[in-house]
């Protein structure tokens, strides 16, 4: 009965310990933690505001729903420090990649969807 008891309460220990760990690890990662100082990659604005909308289609590029080139975009892009990238189904891979290559090269941090970052090449900023 006793050996049963201190088996559960390992149990616990053991998860409450990783538990613990992993909270430790999201906390110290590169300094970066979860994100909410503003000091990550390409941040550096130190703005809290949103970030700029890029939608990209067949007609071109938007940027929180106005139209624009990849300058445009690039230039307000880089006042916030972050952008939200997305593509239809219908826009031109070229310029998809042409747009985040551009955010990235300003300092913008880009967030995206897996399928954008398969058009941009690794490496490449």
């Amino acid at each position: 009965m006793a050996n049963e008891r201190a088996t559960k309460g390992r149990g616990k220990w053991i998860v409450g310990g990783a538990g613990l760990a992993a909270l430790l690890y999201l906390l110290t990662r590169g300094g970066d933690g979860f994100g909410l100082s503003g000091s990550g990659a390409g941040s550096s604005h130190g703005t809290t505001a949103a970030p700029c909308r890029v939608r990209i289609d067949a007609a071109g590029i938007q940027v929180d729903g106005e139209p624009a080139d990849v300058n445009a975009t690039v230039e307000r892009c880089r006042i916030v420090g972050a952008a939200d990238v997305t593509a239809t189904g219908a826009a031109i891979v070229g310029t998809i990649e042409k747009v985040v290559r551009a955010l990235r090269v300003a300092g913008v941090t880009v967030r995206a969807s897996p399928s954008i970052w398969d058009v941009v090449p690794m490496g490449d900023a």
